[in-house]
């Protein structure tokens, strides 16, 4: 054997070793179940805890989804793409402005920001505005849900019947014109509706295009009067369940009361439910309702599921997807609040979040708060739209969760609603809780 010969052989052998020894990264593919003997596969691709759920039990199954949820935006969202770029930024309070003015505008049709640059400091406030304003591109809203309160020893506990209400003043171009003297964003009412104990407390909320705090009030049944709230209290436990006010779709309050920060730009895997969009259809005052077919598609948690080895709150019927993601980190500007450092997965296409991941002041692990996402489409495929499945938020401190319904049997979410903006005010406020 020649030395040349002998040296490539010696090379190749060292080689063949260092790619034995290397780490091998961790990647999936559809139809993988991630448990707790193959929860390796998923390493870096899940946040830490839900990956310490998967170690005590609970099992994820890796799917295919039958469309693409990049195309999945409402129409003023997708036009938005093209005739946003470079037209707003973000002052220091955290407000929306025209490059061209410095001025807040009057109006925003879609997503303010369509291209996100990795390196602006200023690139995690931009995501989140968008992550409102895909909302507010859906129009006004009627959202009804159920939330349960679940223990891993108790199982099943309690159950809310609750309606969401939302009537925006941006993004939906369909309110481009009409007066906003207060330059409100959007107005949002949550009732709870059942059991008759809790029945009736309501909370109302005016939210700001500008830097001042929401306006919050809430009906208390048992003195028949409207209070008014304060803005601290958005980190409080929401009728004393394992959510706070502020953990409403990923995250509820204003972007200017955090501060923003990109941590990586990442493929992740996202729970969805179905793998299939739901129908969207119109309604002849031309809105659009969610229809189940059959009343058959709902998340299904463990504690109905025979032979589930998991937590009892874990869906057992959503699966996961390989989709580009933002990992944010976000701190509470006001030192009184309630949770410490926080992580939020947001989705890179639709700005939508999916798992948050919550510390205590003392920067110790709490809690997660998760959103599988699901998506809907009318029969000639024009309006199309991502929405949630089910919202969950998970004290591993208590070994405790409460789960919130939305694409459930019971349930028929109203997008583009027609709604009386008097509602909103404190007057039509009174009315309704009465």
């Amino acid at each position: 054997m020649t030395r040349d010969r002998q040296i490539i052989l010696s090379l190749l052998g060292l080689w063949l070793l260092f790619c034995a020894a290397a780490p091998a990264f961790a990647d999936v593919a559809p139809g993988d179940v991630i448990n707790k003997d193959t929860w390796q596969k998923a390493e870096g691709l899940l946040p830490e805890p839900v990956l310490n759920w998967i170690k005590k039990g609970d099992v994820l199954t890796v799917g295919q989804l039958s469309y693409n949820p990049s195309e999945f935006l409402p129409p003023a969202a997708l036009e938005s793409l093209k005739t946003n770029v470079g037209k707003y930024d973000v002052d220091e309070k955290g407000t929306i402005i025209e490059k061209s003015t410095g001025k807040m505008p009057a109006f925003i049709s879609g997503l303010p920001f369509p291209e996100i640059d990795m390196n602006d400091p200023k690139a995690g406030m931009k995501i989140m505005h968008n992550k409102n304003y895909y909302t507010y591109a859906c129009g006004n809203l009627d959202v009804p849900f159920q939330t349960t309160w679940i223990g891993r020893n108790t199982g099943f506990e309690r159950k809310l019947d609750c309606q969401y209400l939302v009537y925006v003043m941006d993004g939906d171009p369909s309110h481009m014109g009409e007066p906003n003297p207060e330059s409100v964003e959007m107005h949002s009412i949550i009732r709870i509706l059942a059991p008759f104990d809790i029945a009736g407390t309501n909370v109302l909320l005016w939210r700001y295009k500008d830097d001042r705090s929401d306006s919050s009030f809430t009906y208390v049944p048992s003195i028949r009067r409207v209070r008014r709230m304060s803005p601290a209290n958005r980190s409080d436990a929401f009728v004393g369940s394992d959510f706070c006010v502020d953990d409403a779709w990923g995250y509820g309050g204003k972007v200017g009361a955090f501060s923003w920060k990109i941590v990586k730009k990442v493929d992740q895997l996202v729970p969805f439910y179905p793998t299939e969009p739901l129908p969207l259809e119109k309604q002849p005052d031309g809105s659009y309702r969610t229809i189940n077919p059959g009343k058959t598609y709902q998340p299904i948690p463990g504690l109905k599921t025979e032979g589930w080895g998991g937590a009892p709150w874990f869906p057992t019927n959503i699966v996961v997807v390989k989709r580009p993601t933002y990992i944010l980190e976000c701190k509470a500007n006001d030192p009184y609040y309630n949770y410490g450092v926080q992580y939020l997965w947001v989705d890179a296409d639709f700005f939508q979040p999916s798992w948050k991941v919550i510390h205590d002041r003392s920067g110790t692990y709490w809690k997660v708060e998760w959103q599988p996402q699901a998506a809907f489409e009318t029969p000639d495929h024009k309006v199309r739209l991502i929405g949630l499945a089910l919202m969950e938020a998970v004290d591993d401190r208590t070994d405790h969760a409460c789960w919130l319904d939305l694409v459930h049997p019971a349930n028929q979410t109203d997008y583009w609603d027609k709604q009386d903006l008097n509602n909103y005010s404190l007057a039509g406020f009174q009315k309704l809780c009465k």
